[in-house]
């Protein structure tokens, strides 16, 4: 099998199997002649920076119409790279030092880049690609090349040492049919836009490509983790066999698309969606979710210079609301802080953020920020069945003073004459080991919970989510994990209200049957994962039912779970 490297050293960061010809992408080749003086040499680099926020915004636009919201923010937050006060006062040191602004850009992006892939934290360690990114499209602009300048053949393979996010997000009906590069992992920026466009993609490739030329057969088996140069006639004809079986199991999931739901005894079990914008309901419409149930405000108000009015929250929450018609749609109020840094709301220097002002905290700190987005979701509520979720909750006395601040609010409306939606459910995401240990008293103030397996976990094994030392620990199947779940799920039940559980461990299909013994009613994944997770449902036995969550909340050990949940 020609070609092929060490299977154990390459990362699958977006399955897929795609069979193409090879196109390398060419590195800039830096001239460090000096030809300008000082000044006009840090004109000349300010003006690029101007060009590149006008390319990014263009950029964003017509990347909005293939990728979410969520996914767009990635290629908008490289503005904020590119204007950071320390690189650029880093940049104008270099170029007073004598280099050319080319140079400058190139030493002090490597710099940063190298900073950020040698952190153990995952949040520092994805903005490796990003600050590439900047450093090559700065690059282009001074160069006077087309940032937009590349055309793919259909069925090509593309090759970087890395594949910077903004080249990921134009690759749509581009003809590309598989990604290979040297850095990056599955948590990267440019990772996560590839999963969102269904393109494979396999890192980890640090074989030299300098003697491969562009235009040879390339396979990339992003299911199994391999990458085959020149493969033969019968390698690839064996490839083209797993790859037919693969998409024809991808595309059987279409035949879940109108199917429903149901528990035995006929209660329904809805898959909702996650989404961070407007953008977002299109996906969540096409996959056939059963409505939202996580709007992630927060993304609202990121990469902005102030907090959004109560006027264009109104808009976004209304327009949502309407285009789901008449699907839930539960809008959490913005969970900002921990890793979502939102510079213009001043939070303090923090030694841990994730332990510190975040969530509900953070609002009821914040009450003018916190009215705004309240009066907005109010007014928008008329229009659909839209529900208020808040974040963060550690204590019944948060749900107690959040209730006093929407009833101020809808007081308020009433008096000014304004339409709004009266009496709206409130719940609370149940996220932290406090939060499910006093779940029954929070149950009497709440009309549902959402449980964030992913914040829940990170705080319950006390293991960070972006530190991959402890990534062995971060994990759902944790008997102390479950045992929470269940015993939030018995506390809502005690006091009649539903439960939905969010985070990533919503869309692992092990743990379906031990949801449906505590009966969630509903879980909310991204989109993708909609008709995957219906197809696990419905294919379950009617013995899936019930019993397993009692046998699973009685077992002491991780791995004792997990080979009980794979052997059903």
């Amino acid at each position: 099998m020609a070609g092929q490297n060490e299977p154990d050293k390459l990362i699958s960061c977006s399955k897929g199997i795609g069979i193409g010809r090879l196109f390398k992408i060419k590195e800039h080749i830096i001239n460090n002649t000096v030809q300008e003086d000082v000044e006009d040499r840090i004109l000349k680099l300010k003006k690029a920076i101007s060009e590149y926020k006008k390319y990014n915004e263009s950029l964003c636009e017509k990347a909005s119409r293939s990728l979410s919201e969520e996914d767009v923010n990635i290629i908008r937050s490289h503005v904020i790279i590119a204007e950071d006060p320390e690189i650029n006062e880093l940049f104008e040191k270099f170029i007073r030092a004598g280099k050319s602004a080319e140079k400058s850009v190139e030493d002090v992006c490597n710099l940063f880049a190298e900073m950020f892939v040698a952190s153990d934290d995952v949040q520092m360690a994805q903005k490796h690609s990003d600050v590439i990114d900047v450093r090559d499209s700065l690059i282009s602009i001074l160069m006077g090349e087309n940032n937009d300048s590349f055309s793919f053949q259909p069925g090509t393979v593309i090759y970087g040492k890395t594949v910077v996010p903004s080249l990921v997000s134009k690759l749509e009906d581009s003809g590309v049919v598989g990604i290979i590069s040297e850095s990056g992992n599955e948590t990267s920026h440019s990772a996560i836009l590839a999963r969102a466009l269904h393109i494979p993609f396999v890192s980890g490739f640090t074989r030299s490509m300098e003697t491969e030329d562009d235009g040879i057969e390339v396979i990339v088996d992003a299911v199994n983790s391999k990458v085959i140069l020149s493969p033969d006639a019968e390698c690839r004809e064996r490839y083209e066999k797993i790859k037919s079986d693969y998409d024809l199991r991808i595309s059987e999931l279409v035949s879940y698309k109108g199917k429903q739901t149901f528990y035995p005894e006929g209660d329904k079990f809805s898959i909702l969606c996650n989404i961070s914008g407007l953008s977002d309901i299109r996906r969540v419409l096409e996959n056939d979710g059963d409505g939202v149930g996580l709007f992630r405000t927060e993304f609202i108000f990121m990469n902005r210079t102030e907090a959004p009015t109560e006027s264009e929250q109104y808009y976004i929450y209304k327009k949502a609301a309407c285009d789901l018609k008449g699907k839930d749609l539960v809008i959490r109020i913005f969970d900002a802080g921990g890793d979502k840094d939102i510079p213009y709301l001043h939070f303090p220097k923090e030694e841990n953020p994730f332990l510190g002002l975040r969530g509900i905290r953070f609002g009821l700190r914040n009450r003018d920020i916190l009215k705004t987005q309240i009066r907005a979701i109010l007014r928008a509520a008329v229009s659909g069945n839209v529900k208020l979720m808040i974040p963060m909750v550690t204590d019944a006395s948060e749900l107690r003073e959040f209730r006093e601040i929407v009833r101020e609010t809808e007081i308020k409306l009433e008096n000014e004459g304004t339409t709004y939606k009266k009496g709206i459910e409130i719940g609370c995401m149940i996220e932290t080991p406090s939060a499910a240990i006093m779940a029954d008293a929070i149950a009497k103030e709440a009309d549902f919970f959402a449980i964030g397996t992913n914040d829940l976990i990170q705080y319950t094994m006390c293991a960070d989510r972006g530190n991959t030392s402890v990534s062995y620990l971060f994990r759902p199947y944790y008997p102390a994990v479950l045992r929470l779940i269940a015993m939030v799920s018995k506390a809502a039940e005690k006091n009649g209200i539903p439960v939905c559980v969010c985070g990533e461990a919503a869309s692992d299909k092990r743990l379906l049957p031990f949801f449906a013994g505590l009966r969630i009613g509903s879980i909310s994944v991204d989109s993708g994962n909609v008709l995957k997770m219906r197809k696990a449902f419905l294919k379950m036995g009617e013995d899936d039912f019930s019993g397993h969550e009692k046998k699973i909340t009685e077992m002491e050990s991780e791995g004792e779970i997990l080979e009980y949940l794979m052997s059903l």
